[in-house]
């Protein structure tokens, strides 16, 4: 039987959690279908006509990445944003969920944001193409849903960690980075540096625990406001450094680099 669901980023993180929960979708990457084109884009959805869309294909990097590649990361995420919202619409799918980012919120935000919050002040100077990127996403489903009555909505989840995550100490969000950073740091007998003082506080949450929230909201959310998923508390990027540390077993000065 054919699929009746389109999962966009079908490889990435997310992705990979929900193919292990949910295996009656049909999982495509940037080998299927170059997303920022139009013409790809209007195909992929034509041959497959789906019903069903969790979008979850974008850009992704960590903050060295959205800083030195801020221009690129606002456009090939709003390329894809706009096309698959676009064709979505032009398809009549009838439920699509997209994933915001934390990236959205504004640059020293006080105390835990909620879903309002996500067009208030400037995101995060490093982060702000990509987090305008994902604002622009939220705005689309809304203007979607005002004009075509599109019953599409999103998630904006903390940042994930989990199986097939992204371990490149450039390139990767922070759990992965570190991970990597402190393995080739322990393998090459070198010292364990981490940018910034080790004081800032992230929210964790695990990649498969957002992917069952993904299907609830598939099947239960019609509202287009975005469900912020998040853990209680939050652990200080010197804790995390730490525990992957004491995991790896690397006996070893964690030296912060305050200058980053």
């Amino acid at each position: 039987m054919k699929p009746d669901t389109l999962v966009t980023g079908g490889s990435g993180l997310l992705g990979y959690a929900l193919q292990s929960i949910f295996s009656e979708g049909l999982f495509v990457s940037s080998k299927d279908a170059d997303l920022t084109q139009l013409s790809e884009t209007r195909a992929l959805f034509k041959k497959h006509q789906p019903r069903f869309v969790y979008h979850l294909a974008a850009k992704v990097g960590g903050v060295k990445t959205n800083a030195q590649k801020i221009a690129d990361m606002f456009t090939v995420n709003t390329q894809i944003n706009t096309n698959v919202l676009s064709v979505a619409q032009e398809f009549k799918v009838e439920k699509l969920v997209a994933v915001l980012s934390n990236c959205v919120f504004r640059e020293n935000q006080a105390v835990p944001p909620i879903e309002k919050d996500v067009h208030i002040g400037m995101p995060f100077a490093g982060h702000r193409g990509y987090g305008y990127a994902k604002r622009m996403l939220d705005l689309q489903i809304k203007l979607l849903r005002q004009q075509h009555g599109c019953n599409f909505t999103s998630i904006t989840p903390v940042t994930m960690v989990g199986p097939n995550d992204n371990w490149n100490s450039d390139e990767g969000h922070v759990a992965g980075a570190l991970i990597q950073k402190c393995y080739r740091a322990k393998k090459r007998g070198e010292s364990f540096q981490i940018w910034g003082s080790g004081q800032a506080v992230r929210q964790f949450i695990y990649s498969v625990d957002v992917a069952r929230i993904l299907m609830e909201v598939m099947k239960h959310y019609n509202e287009t406001e975005t469900i912020i998923v998040a853990a209680d508390g939050g652990t200080s990027i010197k804790t995390l450094a730490e525990t992957i540390a004491r995991v790896l077993d690397f006996k070893v000065t964690i030296e912060f680099d305050s200058t980053k």
